[in-house]
């Protein structure tokens, strides 16, 4: 990569577009870059270097921070440069997230970062590779074939990282390598083997156990079971041969068992078709003499049933002389309504008589004001006649009032801006002073920038320090408590196993005393089959209930399951507490190296951090008054113009006001002559005109509403003598209704029988009632019938037949269920044996198989962790390993050019001893010293001599990284390291190991201030700062 013009806008101290165009170099391969301290010789690689990665040179630069504070708020960040590379020209835009300016209204708005990718073709056109920040990152790294790491170190390296590589200690170099190189996955491997040795080695111990607990687990009655399980140790192979014939042994007793129900199954089905058949005769006994009690029962109720059939017929005929008496009812309540409606309207036609004559009354005397509602109409009309004068008269003194204030409000207005005239031009004169204090801020901004920076850094290593180490007390607390856990639960195990040892101790010898109780001389053995029996198990009266000993067993697998899991969770913990602790001595590796010691607390750092944040927000803000000064200089001009303008305006206005105002006086002082003083005013006009109308219409309405009055009541009043005389009417042809249907009724009792009304009011029922009475006699009818048929077949079954004895039957039937349930329990014991033994030997057998494939793996991953982790002869992690074998090749390198700058005097070499103790070693490096034929340290190098190691350390480093990346182009090195610690002849030896760089078109820019430096480099980059900012040139000499 060649770069061939950079062009930054608005970036570090250059305040505007500042362009920088490589091609005037020419064929000069070497040029240095100088100027004053905080110029910005370093900006310019931080420029490129912000181009191509969109980050700085250095540690502690980011892209929002380097902006310049020389610009103004409406220019924006950004960075153009244009690179050669294996043939190729290409073109970068970059620009920072940053805060712009609004262009309407006050305040800003954030501006995303931005990122764009040309190709110069050879038609002289730019084609688009990428346009925005992600994909043209990704296509840089694609053509440069180098990460900002690498690019930092081998093509651009700043300050402070030169001489880093050289005398930094076997981990602070691991970490630079592993950045160059991209050596982390070999630590990830490491990291990979770790976590599977440790889980295999879990589960390899797991499964021991389990099957050690299984196999402890066994029920088997047989003597020699019991002694291969109390045997210490285990022998595993020898209890899994005799579980075998264990569980064929109790196979046989299972199948003799079965036998034996079978039998005893087939007489208890005899015994139960018995007693199916005595239980249906004793029913049909018991279901006789029920029938029996019932027909008596129904033939009590014969007379009862006869009464009330004669009941129903009554009720019929009330019930035909109902709807008539209803009729009689209903018109007696019409003749009563009828009565009290005449009484009501006789003396509602009283009121409204009354009500005439009152209005009679009073419209005979709004009759006789004729002659004062003629007045009140004159007096209108003579208001009415002078109603244009009066209000042509008040907006004439209207207007001259107005007139009047317009007047004074002029000369107001322009005694108001002849004093606000004089306030700006005091103001002007105030900014112009304002103006001339602002420039000396910017050097203090600066210098708090870079102080800031580092403290910045110093708070986040101090952060991520406190926070991996509250991290590691947190885990070292997780796994204190998991290990308390597992031995807590250890101890659960332990009683649990005991508890279920006895619990099944004690089964068997209840067991074995059931089985010996039915022993009998001569006769085989259930068992074992042998008929001798010299020792029989004595009988025990009670033992545990099979589901103490399934809850005992629950209980002890819910313990295993839960002591594997914290034990995995401990593990798991550890292997977390070793990353972070190795993380932890990392970080503070890194503090040392940035210079953060204890010196200096937190509290102090925050402090030095807010000073600074202070000082730094004054700067910005006194620097922000620049722009705002010059805008209100600008402001205050157009202000003092337009004030001007305005008064000569307000002149006119005036003096065409004061004219108007005569004329209209003269014109409101005629109208005033004809016109009463009393209703001059608009106001008092309107009011008295307003109430000569008011009284006018007054006088008319009252007139007209005594009329309509009199008129209303005189209809009211025959209205309501028309209604009472229809009334009437209605109230005589009721009556006679009335009289007719009652003969109708009293005929219809004669015809039905009815003594009197008494005896009709007795009969009479409801509809509900009858029905109910109705269904009584139905029901009790068919009850006769059905019980009398039913008793008729019962007499007929059981003719002949005597009643069976159940208790008898029952008692047998007792007797063989009871001998089949003990033999279903001695097969449910034997079958739950067998099928115990059978599962624990299956999965005995399954975690044989399962442990041998798992140790197997764990002897090879657990070997291949050791040798990556370093417990090898010579102490390397595999990662280190391949690192050394990287420096091996740099150092080789870098021998060739430091033999020719120290006249063959040092030669570097890589330190092979181990370390003492645990310390990491490895990659520390030595010097070889001719002179005195001996090894020492780099760091006891002088100045000079440290200087020119650490150049061709850095030279060997990018030849090797070229190497290793393949593809790489390395055109250009960029140095910003002084060079004043060299005498003259080391310089001179510096010189030509950068000219043999150069010679080979390599372009080289060095930042230095040493004079020597640019007497002997033709070619010269000069850095000028001025109070608004800085500017290049380039210069050459010879």
């Amino acid at each position: 990569m060649k770069p061939l013009k950079l062009t930054m806008q608005a970036f570090g101290p250059y305040a505007k577009t500042e362009v920088i165009d490589f091609g005037q170099l020419e064929n000069h391969t070497m040029f240095v870059i100088s100027g004053r301290t905080g110029s910005g010789k370093t900006t310019i690689f931080d420029g490129i270097s912000f181009a191509i990665y969109g980050r700085a040179s250095g540690e502690g630069r980011t892209g929002a921070e380097l902006r310049s504070h020389f610009a103004s708020d409406d220019m924006l960040t950004e960075v153009m440069l244009q690179f050669s590379l294996k043939g190729h020209t290409y073109e970068i835009h970059r620009s920072p997230q940053q805060e712009k300016k609004k262009e309407r209204g006050d305040g800003y708005r954030t501006v995303t970062a931005k990122a764009e990718l040309y190709e110069w073709t050879n038609d002289g056109e730019k084609k688009l590779l990428a346009a925005n920040v992600r994909d043209v990152d990704e296509k840089i790294k694609e053509i440069v074939q180098l990460d900002a790491n690498q690019f930092r170190q081998i093509l651009m390296i700043p300050q402070g990282e030169f001489r880093k590589l050289l005398v930094s200690d076997s981990k602070d170099k691991e970490q630079i390598l592993q950045r160059l190189f991209h050596t982390q996955f070999y630590k990830k491997i490491e990291e990979k083997l770790k976590i599977e040795a440790n889980a295999l080695k879990q589960k390899v111990q797991s499964g021991a156990e389990e099957r050690t607990q299984l196999l402890k687990s066994i029920q088997s009655p047989s003597e020699e079971m019991v002694q291969l399980l109390e045997a210490t140790p285990l022998n595993e192979a020898a209890v899994l041969t005799q579980l075998a014939k264990d569980i064929e042994d109790l196979t046989a007793q299972s199948k003799h068992i079965q036998q034996t129900l079978s039998k005893q199954s087939d007489l208890r089905d005899e015994w139960n078709k018995k007693l199916d058949q005595a239980e249906r005769i004793t029913i049909q006994i018991e279901k006789k003499e029920q029938l029996d009690k019932q027909l008596q029962q129904l033939h009590a109720r014969q007379e009862e049933i006869l009464h009330k059939q004669e009941e129903i017929i009554w009720a019929e005929k009330a019930t035909k002389l109902e709807q008539q008496e209803k009729e009689c009812k209903a018109l007696k309540s019409e003749l009563d309504r009828l009565h009290e409606r005449i009484e009501q309207t006789k003396k509602e036609l009283a009121l409204k008589q009354e009500a005439y004559i009152q209005a009679e009354k009073v419209w005979e005397a709004e009759k006789s004001k004729e002659d004062e509602r003629h007045q009140a109409t004159e007096e209108v009309s003579k208001l009415n006649a002078m109603k244009e004068a009066v209000y042509s008269l008040d907006d004439e003194q209207q207007q001259l009032e107005q007139w009047k204030i317009q007047t004074k409000q002029l000369e107001d207005r322009r005694l108001q801006l002849s004093d606000r005239l004089e306030e700006i031009e005091r103001q002007m004169d105030q900014v112009e002073a304002e103006l001339s204090s602002v420039d000396q801020w910017q050097n203090q901004l600066y210098q708090e920038e870079t102080k800031l920076t580092k403290v910045n850094s110093h708070i986040q290593l101090r952060h991520e320090i406190a926070t991996k180490q509250t991290d590691i007390a947190l885990l070292q607390q997780q796994y204190r408590e998991f290990k308390e856990q597992e031995e807590g639960k250890s101890a659960q195990l332990l009683q649990a196993r005991t508890t279920l040892g006895a619990l099944e101790s004690d089964w068997n010898k209840h067991q074995a005393g059931i089985l010996a109780a039915t022993l009998i001389p001569g006769e085989a053995c259930s068992v074992c089959g042998s008929t001798d029996h010299p020792h029989p198990a004595s009988e025990v009266l009670e033992g545990p209930a099979k589901e103490d000993i399934q809850l005992a067993k629950a209980e002890l697998e819910r313990l295993e399951h839960e002591h594997r899991q914290i034990e995995k969770n401990k593990m798991e913990k550890q292997t977390r507490l070793e990353l972070s602790m190795e993380a932890l001595e990392k970080l503070e590796q890194e503090a040392q190296a940035s210079g953060l010691t204890n010196d200096f607390t937190t509290h102090e750092l925050l402090e030095q951090k807010q000073a600074s944040e202070a000082i730094i927000q004054e700067a910005k803000e006194r620097l922000k008054l620049k722009t705002k000064w010059m805008e209100t200089k600008d402001t205050l001009k157009q202000s003092k113009r337009e004030l001007q303008q305005e008064i000569n305006e307000l002149n006119t206005k005036a003096s065409h006001a004061q004219e108007r105002f005569v004329t209209k006086r003269a014109e409101v002082e005629h109208l005033l002559k004809n016109i009463p003083v009393a209703i001059r005013q608009k106001t008092t006009f309107d009011q008295a005109l307003q109430h000569a109308e008011k009284w006018k219409q007054q006088l008319l309405d009252q007139f007209d509403q005594a009329s309509r009055q009199k008129q209303l009541h005189e209809k009211s009043v025959a209205t309501v003598a028309a209604t009472l005389q229809e009334v009437e009417y209605m109230h005589k042809g009721k009556q006679e209704q009335l009289e007719k249907e009652r003969n109708v009724f009293l005929e219809l009792m004669n015809q039905y029988q009815f003594k009197d009304y008494k005896q009709y009011e007795s009969s009479k029922r409801s509809e509900v009632a009858v029905k109910q009475i109705q269904q009584e006699i139905m029901t009790y009818n068919e009850d006769l019938r059905s019980v009398s048929d039913r008793r008729q077949e019962l007499i007929q079954l059981l003719e002949g037949v005597e009643k069976p004895d159940l208790e008898r039957i029952k008692e047998e039937l007792a007797a063989i269920t009871e001998q089949i349930t003990a033999e279903q329990e001695r097969w449910a014991v034997t079958s739950a044996l067998i099928r115990d033994c059978q599962r624990i030997k299956e999965r005995a057998e399954e975690l044989n198989v399962d442990l041998k494939e798992l140790e197997e793996k764990y002897q090879l991953i657990g070997h291949l962790y050791d040798m990556a982790h370093g417990n090898n002869v010579h102490k390397l992690t595999f990662e280190r390993y391949v690192l050394a074998s990287f420096l091996d090749d740099i150092l080789a390198v870098a021998n060739e050019r430091l033999v020719k700058m120290t006249a063959g005097r040092y030669h570097l070499l890589r330190k092979t001893d181990r370390a003492k103790g645990n310390a990491q070693s490895g990659l520390e490096l030595l010097v070889f010293d001719q002179y005195t034929g001996q090894e020492r340290h780099v760091k006891t190098l002088s100045g000079g001599e440290s200087f020119k190691a650490s150049l061709a350390l850095a030279l060997g480093l990018a030849e090797v990284v070229q190497q290793y990346a393949g593809g790489v182009s390395l055109e250009t090195m960029f140095i910003d390291e002084g060079f004043g610690t060299l005498d003259q002849e080391s310089l001179d030896q510096a010189i030509e190991a950068l000219m043999d760089i150069q010679s080979s078109g390599r372009l080289v820019g060095v930042i230095s201030h040493v004079p020597e430096l640019k007497e002997r480099i033709e070619a010269r980059l000069e850095v000028i700062s001025t109070q608004s900012g800085s500017y290049t040139e380039f210069q050459f000499f010879g």
